[in-house]
């Protein structure tokens, strides 16, 4: 009876792909096949040092970095990241979380990690999304790395504008005094992995890390869903 219920659910609530808006079996998470095939996963966790670990060179310290997915704009990624945080698709964060956790569990570079934390938000924003889109992401990073979840230690002091057009400066300068620390006695000595949705020229990762490195004798990885080239 259960399959038959489905069966006439799928008839009248049809899934669509976020890629390309066909519709899509049950059995397939939130693309099509076709569209699924066109995500490029970057593999900077078999890296040591990766494209993404130099782009900090020089501005922070890090331990390690990582990106699950490249970003294209107007590509599949973009869709589904645009789902994620706009149209109230809060289980794409956990998907990709547990996609690129088990990269991470199988990775020589991230077994140190004893702490995950992901950007937050401003409460304001908080309050109107109602959710942190990073945070199922983060959440099945910890999860796969046996690691602890912390999300009240960085906090968001102010709002800022729109920063996907910015340039690193204009970002860097937005972002002073942005971020701010508490309870730091959850990462004193603590291997933190920071996690963002999308890194682009990774000002506001910079900020974040350098309010965690306050706290005593913190190490600093990072990982995010996506990364763009050429920034």
């Amino acid at each position: 009876m259960k399959g038959i219920f489905k069966d006439i659910f799928s008839v009248f609530f049809p899934k669509y792909c976020l890629g390309c808006n066909t519709i899509i079996n049950d059995f397939e998470d939130f693309l099509c096949v076709e569209c699924s095939n066109k995500l490029k996963e970057t593999n900077f966790h078999l890296l040591e040092k990766n494209p993404l670990y130099h782009k900090f060179f020089g501005k922070i310290t890090l331990s390690c970095a990582t990106a699950l997915l490249y970003f294209q704009k107007q590509g599949v990624t973009q869709q589904l990241i645009h789902h994620l945080k706009y149209h109230k698709q809060e289980n794409i964060g956990q998907w990709l979380g547990k996609w690129l956790g088990n990269r991470l569990q199988q990775s020589p570079y991230y077994q140190h990690i004893d702490t995950v934390i992901p950007v937050p938000i401003h409460p304001k924003k908080l309050k109107i999304r109602g959710y942190n889109q990073v945070e199922l992401f983060a959440r099945e990073l910890a999860l796969s790395l046996n690691a602890t979840y912390v999300d009240n230690v960085l906090i968001k002091t102010h709002s800022n504008t729109a920063q996907a057009k910015k340039h690193w400066f204009e970002r860097q300068k937005d972002n002073q005094n942005l971020f701010t620390i508490q309870n730091t006695e959850k990462i004193i000595g603590k291997n933190i992995l920071l996690v963002d949705d999308v890194i682009t020229t990774g000002a506001t990762i910079e900020v974040c890390a350098n309010a965690l490195l306050q706290a005593e004798r913190v190490t600093i990885g990072i990982a995010c869903m996506a990364y763009v080239e050429n920034e």
